[in-house]
C-alpha cells in the first residue's frame, strides 16, 4: 500500500515539484499544503505516514508545528527542509526526526531518502546503461544465379533548359539570409559584461548549487559568443565548443521571436530533446544565457523550475 506523505511549503513551484515526483513513484501518494493550520487539519482527518516541512514557514515556527503534529498523532514521521547551507536548529533536531532534506539535492534520490523515512528502501534513479553489443558472425553470401545481363540502353539525349519568364524571375523568393557569425552575436554593454567577469566566483557557486539540484554534464552561462562560467563533468574545451554553439542557437531564436512579434524579442525559455540528452536553455535577456546539457531522467517540470530560480538570482550581476 502506498505511504501517504503531506509536504508543507509555502513555495507552491517546489512544493508541487516534490509531490508530483512522489506521485510519480507507485509507494508514495503525496499531497502539498501551503500554512501549518491547514497541515494541522490534513493531520488530523486524513491518514498520514509522513509530514515534510520546509523550515521556511511563514505562518508558525517548525518546532511548534511538530509539537502540535505529535500532539494530535504521537508516532508520526516527520522530516525537514532546512535552508540552503545551513543546518537544522538545535531545537527542531530534539524533537525527534526521521530525516532532513537537504537543499539541494538530487531528485532521483528523493524516493530513496523519502523512503527511508517510512521504512522503505529503493535504489537512486540511475538511467541504465545500454547493453554490450553482440558480435555476430557475418553471414556468408548466398551464390547469385548467373543470368544474362540485357544490352545496355542508349543515354537519354540531354534536355534543353527552359529560360524562365519575367514573371517566373520576379516572383521567385528572396535567398535566406547567411548563417550568424559569433561576431554579429549581441552582447551586453562593456561594463555589464565585466560585472558579470567579476563576480564569476559567485556565480559559479551559483551553477554549482543548482547542479547539485539537477546533476547536468554541464551548466553554462553565456553573454554572447563568451563563456561566463560554467559547472559539471564536461572539459573546458568541450565546454567552450558548446557555449558557441548555445550562442548561435540563442540569436537564431531571437531573430525567430522577433520575427513572431514576441515581447522583447526573446524566447525566454527553449528546449532541445533527443533520446538520451536534454539542452535546455533560459534567457536572461541582452545576449546573457543559462543552459544546462543532461540526462532524460530530471523530470521536465523541476529542470524548469530549479533553472528559473537560478537565472532570477543571477539577475543582480547584470542590472
Amino acid at each position: 500500500m502506498a505511504k501517504n506523505v503531506l509536504v508543507v511549503d509555502s513555495d507552491k513551484g517546489f512544493s508541487t515539484i516534490l509531490s508530483e515526483t512522489l506521485n510519480n513513484h507507485a509507494d508514495f501518494k503525496a499531497t502539498a499544503v501551503p500554512v501549518s493550520a491547514r497541515a494541522l487539519q490534513f493531520v488530523v482527518e486524513k491518514p498520514v505516514d509522513l509530514v515534510i516541512i520546509d523550515m521556511g514557514l511563514p505562518d508558525m515556527p517548525v518546532s511548534k508545528l511538530i509539537k502540535a503534529i505529535r500532539e494530535a498523532k504521537p508516532t508520526m514521521a516527520i522530516m525537514v527542509i532546512p535552508f540552503i547551507g545551513e543546518d537544522v536548529p538545535e531545537e527542531v533536531q530534539s524533537l525527534g526526526l526521521q530525516g532532513v532534506l537537504p537543499k539541494p539535492f538530487f531528485v532521483g534520490d528523493l524516493p530513496k531518502l523519502v523512503g527511508q523515512a517510512v521504512g522503505l528502501e529503493f535504489e537512486s534513479e540511475v538511467p541504465d546503461l545500454p547493453p554490450a553489443p553482440v558480435e555476430e558472425k557475418p553471414a556468408k553470401p548466398r551464390p547469385k544465379p548467373a543470368s544474362k545481363r540485357p544490352a545496355p540502353s542508349p543515354p537519354p539525349p540531354p534536355r534543353r533548359r527552359r529560360r524562365p519568364s519575367p514573371s517566373e524571375t520576379r516572383s521567385r523568393p528572396a535567398p535566406l539570409p547567411a548563417r550568424t557569425s559569433a561576431a554579429s552575436l549581441p552582447m551586453l554593454p562593456s561594463w555589464k559584461l565585466e560585472q558579470l567577469r567579476k563576480n564569476k566566483d559567485k556565480i559559479v557557486k551559483d551553477l554549482k548549487n543548482l547542479n547539485g539540484e539537477i546533476r547536468a554534464e554541464v551548466i553554462l552561462l553565456t553573454a554572447g559568443s563568451e563563456l561566463i562560467a560554467t559547472a559539471g563533468t564536461m572539459v573546458e574545451d568541450r565546454a567552450q565548443e558548446l557555449a558557441l554553439l548555445v550562442a548561435e542557437s540563442a540569436e537564431a531564436a531571437s531573430q525567430a521571436a522577433a520575427f513572431l512579434g514576441e515581447r522583447d524579442a526573446r524566447f525566454e525559455q527553449s528546449l532541445h530533446e533527443g533520446s538520451e540528452f536534454r539542452l535546455y536553455s533560459y534567457s536572461l535577456g541582452q545576449g546573457v544565457v543559462l543552459s544546462l546539457a543532461l540526462g532524460m531522467n530530471v523530470p521536465l517540470g523541476i529542470l524548469r523550475h530549479q533553472t528559473k530560480q537560478t537565472g532570477q538570482a543571477l539577475m543582480k550581476y547584470i542590472r
